[in-house]
């Protein structure tokens, strides 16, 4: 007994359809949708006008694609995008890791250099609203510079951070 042939919608077959043709246009849409609500391009308009206008833009672009022929390696396109993003991602966050810990000493040699000059000011101000903004620069630099001395696992016990913490308290 012969199978019937797969069904067909418009000429087109169903498994291409669904597959090339109703998913790539329902991620694209998705896609599209999110990143004009994000960016907050048209204004302050309703999310009927973003969902129309993603809607046309994907439905334009999927149907484009069909008729061209290239929606048979969207799926493979897909595939490749999703893995070459999660590859730059990946090597992105490496690569700022491996940064922030080569500028770490440069960074702890700078806070040190500004809580010394935040100190010396707040010694010599008069006034007492400056000597507060001074105060609270000083504590956040504090903060700073003690996160970093975490990550080096030591503690300061200098003179010019015993005098800061002094100050602030």
């Amino acid at each position: 007994m012969k199978l019937k042939e797969t069904m067909e919608v418009f000429g087109i077959n169903t498994n291409e359809l669904i597959f090339s043709i109703f998913l790539p246009f329902l991620l694209f849409y998705l896609i599209l949708f999110v990143f004009l609500k994000r960016s907050n391009i048209f204004g302050d308009v309703g999310n009927t006008y973003y969902s129309l206008t993603a809607l046309t833009i994907s439905l334009i672009s999927i149907l484009s694609l069909y008729s061209l022929g290239l929606t048979r390696i969207l799926p493979y396109l897909a595939v490749a995008l999703t893995v070459l993003s999660f590859v730059a991602v990946y090597l992105f966050g490496v690569f700022k890791y491996s940064v922030n810990i080569a500028m770490r000493d440069e960074r702890f040699k700078k806070l040190k250099e500004e809580i010394e000059k935040l100190s010396s000011e707040y010694e010599k101000e008069k006034d007492e609203k400056k000597k507060e903004e001074i105060k609270n620069r000083l504590k956040d630099k504090l903060s700073e510079i003690e996160n970093i001395a975490k990550q080096f696992g030591l503690k300061i016990y200098e003179d010019w951070y015993k005098k800061a913490k002094e100050k602030v308290g």
